[in-house]
């Protein structure tokens, strides 16, 4: 059930990720189009990439790329035995998680601000737009959590 249940996220992720692409995509040619063909650009085009693109970068960030898949910087981490990279694993996962938990009440705070303005041409409302960070943040936060169970629950398994 477990398995079916991740699959379907997998899934419904993967589509909001291909279409907002695809929207962006939809948005560039029609500009691209309208701009070289017709010598007569329309700006809606440029916000709705600009609001798909944001879509794309975020959502797919914190939902979709693996975290063997992000960039790290791990030359001091390569230095330590497995043993200590294990709790230094920790003790990094726990400080982002932290700190994106930190920053999600005042990111909440701003997208409800930002739901009293819109977007200059499409007046699509600023707080849609930015929703995506908040689910970036929440995505990072239980990613962090899932990713601390499993490195202490590798090192409980170890002390039975």
């Amino acid at each position: 059930m477990l398995a079916r249940l991740q699959t379907l996220w997998t899934q419904v992720a993967e589509g909001v990720a291909a279409l907002s692409f695809a929207v962006m995509f939809f948005a560039f040619i029609v500009q691209v189009i309208s701009r070289y063909v017709f010598n007569a650009p329309v700006a809606w085009t440029l916000e709705l990439c600009a609001i798909a693109y944001v879509w794309v970068v975020f959502w797919s960030c914190g939902i979709l790329v693996p975290e063997r898949q992000q960039i790290v910087f791990d030359v001091i981490y390569n230095w330590f035995k497995p043993g200590p990279r294990r709790w230094l694993a920790i003790f990094n996962t726990a400080c982002l998680g932290l700190a994106f938990l930190a920053a999600l009440p005042g990111v909440i705070d701003y997208l409800l601000f930002l739901g009293r303005r819109t977007t200059m041409l499409l007046h699509v409302r600023m707080d849609l737009v930015y929703s995506c960070f908040a689910i970036f943040l929440i995505a990072v936060v239980v990613g962090a959590a899932i990713r601390i169970r499993r490195l202490l629950g590798a090192e409980w398994q170890k002390s039975l």
